[in-house]
């Protein structure tokens, strides 16, 4: 009974508390020139073109695309990969060993991209060169070539499946490309013996090179700093079945080499270095293919006049400001092959040299959906440009324009086409959230 009586004692106290606050209530003892209204703006003008990132660094990157990929939207885009060779010793003597069994090559899968993206293999060509010039430091860019032999030491159709492990004898290991490599390199191998310089100068790299045997192709994503790629020497000592690596070294030279064929796709005009009007739709393309330019010069003056309207400066501050890109091509929805992330920069000047640079707000971001990853929910990309924004306004950085380029870039064949600020269906806009004291 007690209990009861105390339940009853209380019920008013519970209705009492869930009474919506009243949210004028204090309002009448702040003076009213200390009052702010809180509004929204998203007509901000902005126009948008792509065009092709030609000067790409590609040296020493983990994570390395190898093979050729085509569509009609993005055209064709091709890498090969150029890489150093050292023995994993100061020194080896393989021309001391009873009897070398054999020499196999393999390169650790970190996934890969095709117009299915749970592909269970496909076929390709795969071609090995060596090198016949060292790979100086100048060879830094995805333009960049190193003259190879002209016969490959290994060349023949290999089923490229980056899905599913690897079976060798009792071993179940991971996704990996696994060759065997004879004839004249086998030998030439055999017969080594000297120090790691000594190697360095004989075996000056590798080119490795996937070439597509069907329309479309694939792309392998290659970890170069794996421990399973390398290449193995198998031989015997003493009646013991042994191995040596030879490996593909972490901080040595190493750099991807790119090649497009644009021809006959949406974006043919990028075959000729032309920038394309992305008003309409931004093709964005991982491995240099393009990257978009958002203007937004007109910024300051929609802001001060329409906004602001002649206010003190300190009389008006953006709350938050957002960058929403739609994607306009949904067709793989369900298994998207979307870049995860579209990274916004803008042009600063670092040593007397012009360069795009993260924008402030790129560079403490905090992993949400409006740090530019890709938000399935709205099918679009939301960025947070609030700091650049206000950098702007206040004079901090006299270029307000907005460069989008894909995350990653290097290291996936990710690509996605976006609607752009005069799209019909759904444009891309920034929304400003500000608050204003009141007159």
């Amino acid at each position: 009974m007690k209990r009861i009586l105390c339940i009853l004692m209380f019920l008013p106290f519970v209705f009492a508390s869930c009474v919506d606050e009243d949210e004028t209530l204090g309002m009448d003892l702040v003076d009213e020139k200390d009052k702010f209204d809180v509004g929204s703006y998203d007509r901000i003008s902005m126009s948008a073109i792509f065009y092709r990132e030609d000067s790409l660094a590609t040296l020493n990157y983990r994570y390395n695309t190898l093979g050729e990929y085509s569509d009609s939207k993005f055209g064709a885009v091709k890498s090969s990969v150029y890489t150093q060779i050292t023995l994993s010793t100061p020194s080896a003597a393989f021309n001391t060993y009873d009897n070398i069994d054999s020499v196999i090559l393999t390169l650790a899968y970190a996934g890969g991209y095709s117009e299915d993206t749970m592909l269970s293999g496909r076929q390709m060509r795969l071609n090995i060169y060596e090198l016949s010039e060292e790979i100086d430091s100048t060879k830094q860019y995805s333009f960049d070539n190193v003259e190879c032999f002209s016969q490959p030491i290994y060349s023949n159709n290999v089923q490229i499946d980056y899905n599913s492990d690897v079976v060798e004898g009792s071993d179940t290991l991971d996704p990996h490309l696994r060759v065997k490599i004879e004839g004249e390199f086998f030998e030439k191998i055999k017969n080594f013996g000297g120090s790691n310089d000594d190697f360095v100068s004989q075996f000056k790299g590798l080119k490795f090179e996937l070439n597509k045997l069907d329309a479309r192709g694939l792309m392998a994503y290659i970890d170069m700093e794996a421990t399973a790629s390398c290449i193995t020497v198998y031989y015997t000592q003493g009646g013991t079945h042994q191995k040596y690596l030879i490996k593909i070294p972490t901080k040595g030279r190493r750099f991807m080499h790119y090649d497009y064929d644009f021809a006959s796709s949406d974006i043919s005009p990028l075959a000729t270095g032309d920038t394309i009007d992305g008003n309409n739709l931004i093709y964005l393309g991982n491995m240099g293919i393009s990257l978009a330019k958002i203007n937004i010069n007109d910024f300051k003056e929609d802001w001060l006049s329409r906004v602001n309207q002649g206010r003190d400066e300190n009389d008006v501050s953006i709350n938050s400001a957002v960058l929403e890109f739609p994607v306009s091509d949904l067709s793989q929805i369900n298994n998207p092959s979307f870049t995860s992330r579209i990274l916004c920069y803008r042009k600063a000047v670092i040593n007397q040299d012009t360069a795009l640079v993260l924008i402030h707000d790129a560079q403490t971001a905090s992993g949400d959906f409006y740090d530019g990853y890709y938000d399935s929910r709205t099918n679009s990309y939301k960025m947070r440009i609030t700091m650049h924004l206000e950098n702007y306004l206040n004079g901090n950085i006299s270029d307000p324009n907005i460069y989008l380029i894909p995350d990653a870039r290097r290291s996936s064949a990710a690509r996605v086409i976006l609607n752009g600020p005069n799209n019909t269906i759904k444009p891309a806009r920034i929304k400003v959230t500000y608050s204003k004291k009141k007159r």
